[in-house]
């Protein structure tokens, strides 16, 4: 019996070996986890605490049609004609000429900004309102 050592086997450890570690590197993904000292809980009335709310935030320009103190909601006309309804809490700061006001300041037909935070349940909340100028009447 003759035993030649079969060059194609050493191409076959190596070949298979590649071919393991190329199929474990695709199952290693590494996905964003929320930080847990963000996470925030609702408090006794269920709107979100500051931390509840997400760091992305967006400026909305429109019209107040109406504000409804019982369900801290204000009614708004959007510049593109749409009506939105954002929420609010004590938390929510409302400015005129940098002077800070309540929320008993603000007025149907007011034109002002508003800077808005998603929750993950999908409502928008205000964190600051700029109040513009009004002309009184």
């Amino acid at each position: 019996m003759n035993s030649t050592p079969q060059p194609a086997s050493g191409y076959r450890i190596i070949l298979l070996l590649a071919i393991f570690v190329a199929s474990g590197c695709e199952s290693i993904a590494l996905r964003p986890r929320p930080d847990v000292d963000r996470r925030g809980t609702p408090d006794d009335r269920g709107s979100p605490t500051p931390d509840d709310r997400g760091s992305a935030k967006d400026e909305i320009i429109g019209t107040v049609e109406r504000v409804d103190r019982t369900s801290n909601e204000i009614r708004l006309r959007t510049t593109e004609a749409k009506v939105i309804v954002i929420k609010y809490d004590q938390a929510t700061r409302v400015y005129s000429r940098e002077r800070e006001v309540g929320i008993e300041a603000l007025r149907p037909r007011d034109l002002i900004l508003v800077r808005v935070a998603k929750i993950p349940r999908g409502e928008q909340y205000a964190d600051l309102i700029r109040l513009n100028d009004r002309k009184e009447q």
